[in-house]
């Protein structure tokens, strides 16, 4: 099953100030953004059952690797 995408998101504009209009409109951008972006990382920790550590990472070609860390 594909997953949704997210809702529109109308902001609310309740001021009539140029200056707090832009601030909410920042904010509204900001969530946004927030929203739709997914998390980038270089490397991922996970720990074993066992208790050791290890980082994942992966290369341009797509291939997974796994070097255990000291915790």
């Amino acid at each position: 099953m594909a997953a949704r995408p997210p809702a529109p998101y109308s902001p609310q504009l309740t001021s009539t100030n140029p200056a707090e209009l832009l601030r909410q409109i920042g904010d509204a951008l900001s969530r946004k953004a927030d929203a739709t972006t997914e998390p980038v990382y270089t490397a991922v920790l996970l720990i074993a059952p066992g208790g050791a550590t290890w980082r994942l990472t992966v290369d341009d070609a797509g291939a997974l690797g796994a070097v255990q860390v000291p915790r």
